[in-house]
């Protein structure tokens, strides 16, 4: 185990160093950054270190293409902090779906667009088993959706009962039963943008999709993302 978790730390250490800047971009240009699958450690930098590329670049916007079931809280705060810090609005495109720490994520942005027929929320926080984490780490989580929500000046109870199914709100869910909102649900609810897809979102923020910037994993990141992930890494423990 030790030497996993030495190999993981340096690896880490290499994914977090300062970027090289990008040259060759137009000032304005739109970035896209994926974030699909498991939300892990590699994922953290990653992101870090696009807004640190985009901000070199002066780029008018960055736009998170979220797909994700969720995963680390750790992380996920790890990026809702550097998307807080950026210099460059951030917006997050929901992109099918964001749950659990992909919706603090999304909340974390300037705003959140979602394609039709996409959901958000389930942002329980769960054990290693699948289990409900105990109460200290979901009221963590419950508060911090909350501060999101009010910092947007978005209702907040609504942030708080995607964490905790104890919380009802007339006419949106009832007691005993987890807050996941569809695209026109988070519509009606002021949480969400609809928009039929990528360029409907272009057009939607006046931007120019040709000055489209793809960013990727680099290998540091894409090793982390590995040793991190919630099936590999309990089978390289074991070992």
């Amino acid at each position: 185990m030790s030497g996993r978790i030495t190999i993981l730390a340096a690896v880490t250490l290499f994914a977090s160093l300062p970027p090289i800047q990008a040259g060759g971009q137009e000032s304005g240009a739109v970035y896209r950054v994926p974030i699909h699958g498991d939300i892990e450690l590699g994922l953290a930098p990653f992101v870090e270190r696009s807004l640190e590329l985009a901000k070199a670049a002066q780029a008018g916007v960055v736009i998170l293409d979220l797909e994700t079931p969720g995963g680390r809280v750790d992380a996920a705060q790890r990026i809702a902090n550097a998307i807080g810090d950026s210099d460059v609005p951030v917006y997050a495109y929901v992109n099918r779906h964001a749950y659990s720490a992909g919706a603090l994520i999304a909340l974390a942005t300037e705003g959140v667009f979602m394609r039709s027929g996409s959901v958000m929320g389930a942002a329980t926080p769960v054990v290693g088993s699948g289990e409900k984490a105990p109460e200290k780490i979901v009221s963590a989580m419950r508060s911090q959706m909350r501060a999101l929500a009010e910092a947007r000046g978005l209702d907040p109870a609504v942030a708080e009962a995607m964490v905790d199914e104890d919380i009802a709100i007339p006419g949106v869910v009832e007691a005993g039963k987890l807050l996941t909102l569809t695209t026109s649900e988070a519509v009606d609810l002021d949480f969400a943008t609809e928009v039929a897809d990528w360029d409907a979102l272009m057009a939607h923020l006046g931007l120019d999709a040709s000055q489209r910037v793809e960013m990727e994993v680099n290998w540091a990141e894409r090793i982390v993302r590995f040793l991190s992930n919630p099936i590999v890494a309990p089978f390289l423990l074991s070992l």
